[in-house]
């Protein structure tokens, strides 16, 4: 049928409604700004102004005067931290924490703190100024603006180690519940966590799993800090800690080797030589479970793949890879990819021994 002259009308009345896009030039200004409103979230991480401003509200001044801040430039910040959605004034002229104030508190279930911090850390801040290097060479810019390689400068540098652990931690705790969910580890009988950290992910594995034990491999000084993490799960008499290093080798005997968030700290090279260990240790059969967050699963995800992609090159020449990339570096290695399951931002990369 036809379309009436008043059905014609109305559309074009309906697309003249709608608003025009802003020009490019103030599309590439909101996007160049990121950083600033970035720059603002960890300095109230930082500050620790959601811990000081706790529950109630405080008027800017009282608020500069528990912070120890210059009132006047507190004013400011606050003004700032209001605009990107971190506070807001009540009608009695008092601030108050909106929800994604809340989650910079340390106490918040879902505190992202820590790792506001350590965005707005001088390590991690600083080496992004030197993305352009990065790209023109491939190389991490960290060892020139630093004096050392990023896992080097975290030993030599204990506050700033301590902030990227605990922010990795509250990474860590928004992943577990996707994976456990996503995986059917009921399959196996035995799990070692390789460079498994504290714990948190095989803890929730196990306590879902009441039949399975596990084995906890990470470096001496993170595995001697596991003990409470497991002990509150109650899965410590299920779990046996052992210190190494990947680079050398991996405990062997278990049912499932899983690596969460452990390959894209490390390029192609470091990566086959983890994997080639990982698959020593299998016996024919077993499985591997690749926790990351992998590029091309989700379109829904990409964009912050892509920036974590950038990330792992500016700081260490790793990468977040793609599921072929993770096929090919597997095969080299014995190991084949057998399925991919989806689990929020991450993926499960699931691949069997087979010689």
């Amino acid at each position: 049928m036809a379309t009436s002259r008043r059905e014609i009308m109305t559309i074009t009345s309906t697309e003249s409604l709608r608003p025009p896009s802003p020009p490019v030039s103030v599309q590439l200004l909101d996007l160049l700004m990121g950083s600033w409103r970035s720059g603002v979230v960890s300095t109230f991480a930082e500050l620790g102004v959601a811990d000081a401003l706790g529950p109630g509200g405080l008027t800017p001044a009282q608020l500069a005067v528990r912070l120890g801040l210059k009132h006047d430039v507190a004013e400011r910040f606050f003004r700032a931290s209001a605009s990107v959605g971190l506070l807001r004034q009540t009608e009695q002229h008092t601030m108050e924490l909106t929800a994604l104030g809340h989650a910079l508190a340390t106490d918040d279930d879902a505190s992202m703190r820590n790792f506001a911090r350590w965005t707005g850390s001088t390590a991690e801040r600083a080496t992004w100024a030197h993305l352009p290097t990065a790209v023109r060479t491939g190389r991490s810019p960290f060892a020139a603006m630093h004096g050392s390689g990023v896992w080097e400068f975290m030993e030599s540098n204990p506050d700033t180690a301590s902030v990227f652990n605990s922010a990795m931690t509250e990474l860590s705790k928004r992943i577990i519940r996707p994976v456990v969910e996503a995986f059917d580890f009921s399959r196996f009988g035995s799990i070692t966590d390789v460079g498994g950290g504290r714990g948190a992910l095989l803890s929730a594995v196990l306590l879902k799993h009441p039949a399975t034990s596990g084995v906890l491999f990470d470096q001496p000084d993170v595995v001697s800090r596991a003990w409470p993490e497991l002990s509150d799960a109650g899965v410590a008499d299920r779990v046996t800690v052992k210190a190494g290093s990947f680079f050398d080798s991996v405990p062997a005997g278990s049912d499932l080797y899983m690596a969460s968030n452990v390959f894209h700290d490390w390029d192609d090279a470091r990566s086959r030589l983890i994997l080639r260990n990982i698959a020593s240790a299998m016996h024919e059969g077993a499985h591997l479970a690749v926790v990351e967050a992998v590029a091309g699963v989700d379109e829904k995800a990409d964009q912050a793949i892509a920036l974590m992609d950038m990330d792992m090159l500016v700081l260490c020449e790793g990468k977040q890879r793609t599921v072929q990339e993770f096929r090919t570096l597997m095969s080299e290695v014995g190991i084949e990819l057998v399925g991919v399951s989806r689990a929020g931002l991450q993926s499960v990369i699931e691949g069997k021994k087979v010689s």
